[in-house]
């Protein structure tokens, strides 16, 4: 009987010690750790100081625990006009010890300049934000901070191509830290292009034909087009006209025939298509030596280039379209290649072109 009674005030004494360390355990984790995530230095809560630094919407989860950044410097704080904390690490370093996985994707080929040089807070806020991924503002706002041209341009320019500017803006085709693709694509840029312009679009009462369909239904590619749309359209806005092109062509069935006229496609197709009236080299549209391009287009009224070629892809080799509108018409064209030359008609009558008589 006295050695249960011995037992059982042991086992007593055990628990009693067990419960009164948890206390002083809990005790010294609320004085010396963190008060309900706030790190408490001396008598005041970091946060009773810093409140501006945690009071927007969304909060960075290291900002509950101050000392998952900064760690003191020995200087006495808080002190006027003396820093008594330092970070664990310096620049991107410190964000990279938590996002490993970031520091491995910005090893693409392009990166960011800011992020190449470790800039992070250029365009990220640390503590809290008011907006996703804790960035400073929302795009556009964010990009046009350093890329003020691009708000300027677009103030001044005929055409402005809406996604680059509306809703998710510039992070529907770049990417804010790194690609393998040139000037920070998210994919290969016609295939970007691609993503959106795959079915009719109708804006502002004009139509954009659905370009995915017509390439995948035609067997012929204009060659500007092979690698990528931008060789022709500005991505982002345009001064030439409505169509986003990066140098001038004549909207419309008639333009006077002057270079000026048709900038755009003379930066790969040489002048003298427009100039010769008489030639065996300039082009393959000829009927003997008359040059046929500067019978259409040299003239006061000349016929525009699209009159007769599809800009992005057709069933032949010429590039000649199915249909071309005119006025409300749907004119129907017809072309029949030979080796010597070819039949065209649609405009007028059937007419037929040899090369060598």
């Amino acid at each position: 009987m006295k050695i249960f009674k011995k037992q059982s005030i042991g086992k007593l004494n055990f628990n009693f010690i067990k419960f009164f360390g948890i206390i002083l355990f809990t005790c010294f984790l609320f004085t010396q750790g963190t008060v309900f995530g706030q790190t408490k230095i001396g008598e005041k809560t970091c946060i009773e100081c810093h409140k501006d630094a945690v009071k927007k919407d969304i909060l960075h989860g290291p900002a509950t625990d101050c000392t998952a950044c900064h760690v003191s410097n020995g200087a006495k704080h808080p002190l006027e006009n003396v820093t008594g904390f330092k970070f664990l690490e310096e620049g991107a370093n410190l964000c990279y010890s938590c996002h490993e996985e970031a520091q491995t994707e910005f090893k693409k080929k392009y990166v960011h300049k800011p992020v190449k040089k470790g800039k992070c807070t250029e365009c990220h806020e640390v503590h809290s934000s008011n907006n996703q991924n804790l960035i400073f503002k929302q795009s556009p706002a964010l990009c046009f901070s350093c890329h003020d041209d691009f708000e300027k341009l677009k103030e001044t320019s005929i055409s402005v191509h809406k996604p680059s500017f509306d809703g998710k803006s510039c992070s529907i085709c770049h990417t804010p830290h790194a690609s393998s693709q040139k000037r920070l694509l998210v994919e290969n840029s016609k295939q970007l292009c691609l993503n959106c312009h795959n079915k009719t679009i109708e804006q502002n009462g004009r139509k954009i034909a659905n370009i995915g369909k017509q390439l995948d239904e035609t067997s012929h590619l204009h060659k500007a087009l092979k690698k990528r749309c931008t060789s022709c359209h500005n991505p982002h806005f345009s001064n030439k006209n409505k169509q986003l092109l990066k140098e001038t062509y004549p909207l419309g069935n008639y333009a006077k025939g002057l270079e000026e006229n048709y900038s755009l496609c003379f930066n790969c197709h040489d002048t003298d298509l427009l100039n010769l009236e008489t030639t065996t080299t300039a082009t393959e549209f000829r009927n003997g030596d008359v040059n046929l391009h500067y019978l259409h287009l040299n003239k006061e009224k000349g016929r525009t280039c699209t009159n007769c070629h599809d800009v992005h892809s057709a069933n032949n080799t010429k590039l000649i379209a199915k249909t071309r509108k005119f006025g409300r018409w749907n004119m129907p064209l017809k072309f029949i290649e030979n080796e010597n030359g070819g039949t065209c008609t649609g405009c007028h009558k059937a007419l037929t072109y040899k090369r060598d008589k």
